[in-house]
């Protein structure tokens, strides 16, 4: 008892030391912090990195923190101290240039971080667009537009009406409504358009878009706009669809070759095609025609797959969906199996799977090679593949049925051991044990019994030395605890 009371304070002190004397670098990212608010000190050099950022004022938690820092103004390339705060994701994050150093865009990302303890006002750049966050429920809003924005490289599509990926700032120039000194503008939302054309203006060229979901402009008095035709582009994000539970339209023929992206299979992201996802949903041939979609909740997560020879993309959470069926397709859990029908027709899919899928009371069969009624979730981490903690993606390949299948222990699970079953699946083309089993363990120690005690007087005192030292470290140490 003695032994095991000496160790817990020995390593508390050790693991307080490290904790505080973390070596942070240039790549550091905040995805790798637990804390919900710490200090960083950055190293000199940063700017010169070519780690990517995402964001401006506030940062995807994937990107680096010092040059993060040093785009946000807070610090130079020489280094230096800042305070980090986690943040909750956000819908949408703005890429600028700032401090010699550009940041990209990006769409909805589950974690973010700041270096305000709120979530501070992205301020309004030559290069922010109509589709960012701030403006997402406004019918009308004022922004104030910063000098120069005419040598910006931002682009803008279209003439008077500009689609909504358009950059505000430079199209108000191209429309006459600023100058390049900048300035106040009030910004009108607008319908969607089918086209947008491409014109030169003030020195500034806008380019040719094909139809988007809404667009602005900087005008009250437009003409009335006409309901674009439905085209192959459409999605369910459409300004027209927002009020009423489902919507009859009818699709153009040849959205088959369109190369327009969707994302899921039964339920879809609602910036998803929807004439596409019809086809590949088989409720609609090539040949277009009237179909019937439903908007549904966010799913957790979507699966690509290949079906009807329209291949969809993965992706996590997103806000909202639809689908062809009143009821949305259920969305995947720990016990999913390879047998779920949305499989069927399926040699290859990723899959998205939830942390702690380890607990779950599903059965796995097999070892790099399952059954097909074992939880896909639960054998990707029997296999390597993700973690418990993580969760994460894994990519399945429908395999033959075997005539037997191991049982082992790996990775904290055990799987049962099945004689002939008619249809696998594994996570590798060829069915090879390539996955990641640094925790495989394929016989359990024995426990050794010691009945020598006398072992635990002898240790006493190195125990003891051990533990003046440690409490000296601590006390060393003790001002790296200290931010100020």
């Amino acid at each position: 008892m003695l032994l095991k009371v000496f160790a817990v304070l020995l390593m508390t002190c050790i693991s307080s030391v490290m904790t505080f004397a973390i070596v942070y670098t240039c790549e550091t990212n905040a995805r790798q912090q637990y804390e919900m608010f710490f200090p960083v000190l950055c190293p000199k050099g940063c700017a010169s990195h070519t780690y990517t950022i995402w964001g401006n004022g506030t940062y995807t938690h994937d990107s680096p923190i010092c040059r993060a820092a040093i785009h946000d103004g807070r610090i130079t390339d020489e280094g230096g101290a800042v305070m980090v705060y986690k943040q909750p994701g956000q819908m949408s994050y703005v890429g600028t240039e700032r401090n010699s150093i550009t940041s990209s865009s990006y769409g909805y990302w589950r974690g973010s971080f700041s270096f305000t303890p709120n979530i501070p006002d992205t301020p309004i750049t030559c290069e922010t667009p109509a589709l960012d966050k701030r403006f997402v429920l406004l019918n009308t809003y004022e922004i104030t537009c910063p000098s120069g924005c005419v040598s910006s490289s931002a682009e803008i599509s279209g003439d008077v009406i500009y689609a909504h990926d358009s950059a505000i700032c430079v199209a108000a120039i191209h429309d006459g409504a600023l100058t390049n000194d900048g300035g106040k503008v009030t910004v009108y939302k607008q319908p969607g358009q089918p086209f947008y054309v491409n014109v030169t203006r003030n020195s500034i060229n806008s380019t040719t878009s094909s139809y988007t979901r809404s667009s602005f402009s900087f005008r009250s008095d437009l003409p009335d706009v006409n309901d674009p035709p439905f085209a192959c582009g459409i999605t369910a994000h459409d300004t027209r669809f927002g009020t009423q539970a489902s919507y009859n339209i009818t699709c153009p023929k040849g959205c088959l070759n369109d190369d327009r992206t969707i994302w899921g299979s039964g339920s879809y992201t609602h910036d998803s095609s929807i004439c596409r996802a019809a086809i590949h949903d088989g409720v609609l041939t090539d040949d277009g025609g009237p179909i019937t979609f439903y908007r549904q909740i966010g799913q957790p997560s979507h699966i690509g797959i290949e079906r009807n020879s329209i291949s969809s993309s993965a992706y996590g959470y997103w806000r909202s969906c639809f689908s062809f069926t009143p009821k949305a397709q259920d969305p995947p859990d720990c016990t999913t199996t390879a047998e779920d029908p949305k499989f069927f027709d399926a040699s290859q899919y990723e899959f998205a799977c939830s942390p702690g899928c380890a607990n779950s009371t599903a059965d796995i069969s097999g070892t790099v090679v399952y059954t097909s009624n074992s939880s896909i979730c639960k054998a990707g981490i029997h296999d390597g593949r993700i973690t418990d903690a993580d969760g994460g993606w894994v990519k399945v390949f429908v395999q033959p049925g075997q005539q037997s299948y191991n049982g082992t222990d790996r990775n904290s699970l055990t799987s049962l051991q099945h004689g002939p079953f008619l249809s696998s699946f594994s996570f590798t083309k060829n069915m090879t044990d390539d996955g990641d089993h640094s925790t495989v363990t394929t016989e359990k120690p024995e426990k050794v019994k010691n009945n020598d005690d006398g072992l635990y007087a002898l240790l006493i005192i190195p125990i003891v030395l051990l533990l003046i030292l440690a409490l000296f470290v601590c006390r060393k140490y003790e001002p790296l605890q200290k931010f100020t």
